[in-house]
Protein backbone atom coordinates (compact mmCIF):
# COMPACT_ATOMS: atom_id res chain seq x y z
CA UNK A 1 0.00 0.00 0.00
CA UNK A 2 2.62 1.99 0.88
CA UNK A 3 4.00 2.20 -2.64
CA UNK A 4 1.15 2.93 -4.30
CA UNK A 5 0.58 5.71 -2.44
CA UNK A 6 4.19 6.52 -3.55
CA UNK A 7 3.32 6.24 -7.34
CA UNK A 8 0.43 8.22 -6.85
CA UNK A 9 2.11 10.63 -5.46
CA UNK A 10 5.04 10.85 -7.76
CA UNK A 11 2.15 11.00 -10.89
CA UNK A 12 0.53 13.57 -9.08
CA UNK A 13 3.60 15.75 -8.88
CA UNK A 14 4.55 14.92 -12.71
CA UNK A 15 0.85 16.62 -13.27
CA UNK A 16 1.62 19.81 -11.83
CA UNK A 17 5.10 20.53 -12.84
CA UNK A 18 3.57 19.69 -16.45
CA UNK A 19 0.52 21.89 -16.11
CA UNK A 20 2.92 24.78 -14.61
CA UNK A 21 5.65 24.62 -17.80
CA UNK A 22 2.39 25.17 -20.07
CA UNK A 23 1.76 27.90 -17.91
CA UNK A 24 4.86 29.50 -18.23
CA UNK A 25 5.19 28.46 -22.17
CA UNK A 26 1.49 30.13 -22.98
CA UNK A 27 2.71 33.88 -20.94
CA UNK A 28 3.42 36.34 -23.59
CA UNK A 29 6.04 39.40 -23.11
CA UNK A 30 4.92 42.51 -24.66
CA UNK A 31 7.14 43.68 -27.43
CA UNK A 32 9.53 46.87 -27.31
CA UNK A 33 9.47 49.18 -29.73
CA UNK A 34 12.70 50.57 -31.05
CA UNK A 35 12.88 54.44 -31.40
CA UNK A 36 13.29 55.30 -35.17
CA UNK A 37 16.50 56.83 -36.51
CA UNK A 38 14.93 60.20 -37.34
CA UNK A 39 13.44 60.13 -33.20
CA UNK A 40 17.05 59.46 -31.82
CA UNK A 41 18.64 62.21 -33.79
CA UNK A 42 15.58 64.59 -34.02
CA UNK A 43 15.73 65.05 -37.56
CA UNK A 44 12.27 64.89 -40.45
CA UNK A 45 11.61 65.07 -43.50
CA UNK A 46 11.21 68.25 -44.83
CA UNK A 47 8.22 69.16 -47.25
CA UNK A 48 8.82 68.46 -51.17
CA UNK A 49 11.85 66.15 -50.21
CA UNK A 50 12.37 62.18 -50.05
CA UNK A 51 14.37 60.57 -47.24
CA UNK A 52 16.89 58.45 -48.18
CA UNK A 53 17.18 54.95 -46.76
CA UNK A 54 18.70 55.22 -42.68
CA UNK A 55 16.36 58.67 -42.22
CA UNK A 56 18.91 60.78 -44.13
CA UNK A 57 18.41 63.73 -45.65
CA UNK A 58 19.56 65.40 -48.92
CA UNK A 59 21.70 67.98 -49.04
CA UNK A 60 19.98 71.15 -49.95
CA UNK A 61 21.42 73.10 -52.67
CA UNK A 62 24.16 75.49 -52.47
CA UNK A 63 23.01 78.92 -51.67
CA UNK A 64 20.48 80.22 -49.08
CA UNK A 65 16.78 79.45 -48.94
CA UNK A 66 14.34 82.17 -49.76
CA UNK A 67 11.28 81.57 -47.24
CA UNK A 68 8.54 81.20 -49.27
CA UNK A 69 5.81 83.32 -49.21
CA UNK A 70 2.54 83.69 -50.06
CA UNK A 71 1.45 82.34 -53.59
CA UNK A 72 0.90 85.40 -55.82
CA UNK A 73 -1.02 84.67 -59.16
CA UNK A 74 0.84 86.34 -62.15
CA UNK A 75 -0.21 89.68 -63.22
CA UNK A 76 -2.54 89.34 -66.59
CA UNK A 77 -2.13 91.79 -68.71
CA UNK A 78 -4.29 93.12 -71.18
CA UNK A 79 -3.29 93.20 -74.88
CA UNK A 80 -4.14 96.45 -76.81
CA UNK A 81 -3.72 96.87 -79.96
CA UNK A 82 -1.51 98.80 -81.55
CA UNK A 83 -3.79 102.26 -82.80
CA UNK A 84 -4.56 101.48 -86.79
CA UNK A 85 -2.77 103.90 -89.11
CA UNK A 86 -5.46 105.43 -91.29
CA UNK A 87 -4.87 104.85 -94.54
CA UNK A 88 -3.84 107.84 -96.76
CA UNK A 89 -7.20 107.73 -99.26
CA UNK A 90 -7.20 111.13 -99.96
CA UNK A 91 -7.00 111.28 -104.33
CA UNK A 92 -3.76 112.86 -105.32
CA UNK A 93 -3.57 115.99 -107.34
CA UNK A 94 -4.58 116.50 -110.66
CA UNK A 95 -1.49 116.17 -113.29
CA UNK A 96 -1.62 117.35 -116.44
CA UNK A 97 -1.45 114.48 -118.00
CA UNK A 98 -4.82 113.87 -116.29
CA UNK A 99 -6.72 117.25 -117.72
CA UNK A 100 -8.16 118.42 -121.08
CA UNK A 101 -8.87 122.46 -121.29
CA UNK A 102 -12.15 123.14 -122.82
CA UNK A 103 -13.10 126.83 -123.23
CA UNK A 104 -16.46 126.50 -121.73
CA UNK A 105 -18.85 129.37 -121.70
CA UNK A 106 -18.25 133.11 -121.91
CA UNK A 107 -18.69 136.15 -124.29
CA UNK A 108 -16.35 136.95 -127.72
CA UNK A 109 -12.51 136.81 -127.33
CA UNK A 110 -11.86 139.58 -125.46
CA UNK A 111 -14.39 139.56 -122.16
CA UNK A 112 -14.88 137.22 -119.19
CA UNK A 113 -14.60 133.81 -119.68
CA UNK A 114 -15.20 130.53 -117.57
CA UNK A 115 -12.95 127.95 -118.80
CA UNK A 116 -12.94 124.29 -117.70
CA UNK A 117 -10.47 121.17 -116.73
CA UNK A 118 -12.17 118.26 -117.56
CA UNK A 119 -10.83 114.68 -115.56
CA UNK A 120 -10.22 112.56 -118.71
CA UNK A 121 -8.47 109.38 -116.53
CA UNK A 122 -9.67 106.88 -114.94
CA UNK A 123 -9.06 108.23 -111.59
CA UNK A 124 -9.85 110.72 -108.94
CA UNK A 125 -8.01 113.69 -108.62
CA UNK A 126 -8.15 116.93 -106.97
CA UNK A 127 -7.31 120.76 -108.26
CA UNK A 128 -7.02 123.88 -105.70
CA UNK A 129 -5.74 127.11 -106.20
CA UNK A 130 -5.08 129.35 -109.51
CA UNK A 131 -4.17 128.63 -112.98
CA UNK A 132 -1.20 130.35 -115.00
CA UNK A 133 -2.68 131.65 -118.07
CA UNK A 134 -0.95 133.60 -121.16
CA UNK A 135 -1.01 134.47 -124.74
CA UNK A 136 1.12 133.09 -126.88
CA UNK A 137 2.23 132.45 -130.40
CA UNK A 138 1.76 128.49 -130.52
CA UNK A 139 1.43 125.61 -128.18
CA UNK A 140 5.22 125.97 -126.67
CA UNK A 141 5.14 129.54 -127.34
CA UNK A 142 6.86 132.03 -124.77
CA UNK A 143 4.60 134.28 -123.12
CA UNK A 144 3.32 137.91 -125.33
CA UNK A 145 2.76 140.48 -122.43
CA UNK A 146 2.35 140.07 -118.98
CA UNK A 147 0.83 136.81 -118.13
CA UNK A 148 -2.28 136.70 -115.92
CA UNK A 149 -2.45 138.61 -112.54
CA UNK A 150 -4.55 136.41 -109.36
CA UNK A 151 -7.46 138.15 -108.19
CA UNK A 152 -7.73 137.38 -104.49
CA UNK A 153 -9.60 140.44 -103.61
CA UNK A 154 -12.37 139.75 -101.66
CA UNK A 155 -14.99 139.38 -103.96
CA UNK A 156 -13.40 136.68 -105.74
CA UNK A 157 -13.57 132.60 -105.14
CA UNK A 158 -10.82 131.50 -102.30
CA UNK A 159 -9.21 128.70 -103.28
CA UNK A 160 -10.35 125.19 -102.18
CA UNK A 161 -10.11 122.04 -103.15
CA UNK A 162 -12.54 120.86 -105.54
CA UNK A 163 -12.34 116.80 -106.43
CA UNK A 164 -12.82 116.06 -109.62
CA UNK A 165 -14.05 112.61 -110.89
CA UNK A 166 -13.53 110.67 -113.94
CA UNK A 167 -15.19 112.82 -116.43
CA UNK A 168 -15.93 115.14 -113.87
CA UNK A 169 -15.27 119.43 -114.53
CA UNK A 170 -14.09 122.30 -112.50
CA UNK A 171 -14.18 125.85 -114.00
CA UNK A 172 -11.98 129.11 -113.31
CA UNK A 173 -12.70 132.43 -114.71
CA UNK A 174 -10.37 134.22 -117.18
CA UNK A 175 -10.78 137.82 -117.68
CA UNK A 176 -8.86 140.08 -120.35
CA UNK A 177 -9.60 144.00 -120.38
CA UNK A 178 -9.67 145.08 -124.44
CA UNK A 179 -9.99 148.70 -123.97
CA UNK A 180 -6.51 148.94 -123.42
CA UNK A 181 -5.63 147.91 -126.62
CA UNK A 182 -6.34 151.26 -128.20
CA UNK A 183 -3.70 152.44 -125.55
CA UNK A 184 -0.91 150.63 -126.99
CA UNK A 185 1.09 148.91 -129.60
CA UNK A 186 -1.06 145.62 -129.64
CA UNK A 187 0.25 142.41 -130.48
CA UNK A 188 -1.25 139.17 -131.74
CA UNK A 189 -1.50 135.97 -130.62
CA UNK A 190 -3.16 133.29 -131.83
CA UNK A 191 -2.65 131.03 -128.04
CA UNK A 192 -3.92 130.25 -125.27
CA UNK A 193 -1.64 128.46 -122.82
CA UNK A 194 -2.92 127.77 -119.25
CA UNK A 195 -0.77 125.74 -116.48
CA UNK A 196 -3.02 123.36 -114.20
CA UNK A 197 -2.46 124.20 -110.90
CA UNK A 198 0.90 123.18 -109.57
CA UNK A 199 2.06 121.66 -112.49
CA UNK A 200 4.80 122.58 -114.76
CA UNK A 201 2.77 120.95 -118.12
CA UNK A 202 0.70 122.86 -119.72
CA UNK A 203 -2.51 122.73 -121.93
CA UNK A 204 -3.71 124.79 -124.79
CA UNK A 205 -6.91 126.45 -126.79
CA UNK A 206 -7.04 128.13 -129.89
CA UNK A 207 -7.35 131.89 -128.90
CA UNK A 208 -6.67 134.65 -131.69
CA UNK A 209 -6.52 138.30 -129.86
CA UNK A 210 -4.79 140.82 -129.42
CA UNK A 211 -2.73 141.84 -126.22
CA UNK A 212 -0.51 144.72 -124.63
CA UNK A 213 3.26 144.48 -124.60
CA UNK A 214 5.13 144.35 -120.87
CA UNK A 215 4.57 146.22 -119.10
CA UNK A 216 1.04 146.56 -118.90
CA UNK A 217 -1.28 144.04 -117.53
CA UNK A 218 -4.68 142.94 -118.88
CA UNK A 219 -5.44 139.31 -118.48
CA UNK A 220 -6.83 138.41 -114.29
CA UNK A 221 -7.74 134.93 -113.47
CA UNK A 222 -9.15 133.55 -110.24
CA UNK A 223 -9.01 130.59 -108.57
CA UNK A 224 -10.79 126.96 -109.94
CA UNK A 225 -14.28 126.56 -108.11
CA UNK A 226 -16.89 123.33 -108.55
CA UNK A 227 -19.49 123.13 -111.35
Amino acid sequence: MRIKSLVVAGFAAGVAITVGGCDTATTTTPATRTPLPSAETGQTTQPGRTSQPGGNIPESPAGPQTPAGPEVAPATRTAVADPATPADTAPAKCVTAQLRLDKGVGGPVGGTWFLRFINSSSQVCVLQGFPGVSQTNGPAGDPVGEPAVRDQGPQAPQPAPVTLAPGGAAQFEFISYPKQINECAALRTNTLRVYPPDNTESLWLPWDNLICPSPQRMLVVRAITPM
